[in-house]
């Protein structure tokens, strides 16, 4: 599976505003395979901002902490 940008993110959100669905909570899968989900709390942060906090093994696999600069965390 590949991962998303922020530029494809915003496109999808732009498509369901459209649709009038712009009021809508935001609920994610825990995992890849889509067992278990959650609310988004906070947004989006900078995964920069997060190296600090974030540990190896918290990562999808083949993801690295170097690569954090890399990437966005929806939060």
């Amino acid at each position: 599976m590949k991962a998303i940008t922020v530029d494809q993110l915003a496109q999808m959100c732009l498509q369901l505003s459209a649709q009038g669905k712009g009021s809508k909570k935001v609920m994610m899968s825990s995992d890849d395979e889509c067992n278990s989900y959650h609310e988004a709390w906070n947004g989006i942060d900078d995964g920069e901002s997060l190296k600090g906090f974030i540990c190896g093994y918290q990562l999808p696999h083949g993801v690295t902490k170097e690569e954090l600069g890399d990437y966005v965390v929806l939060t």
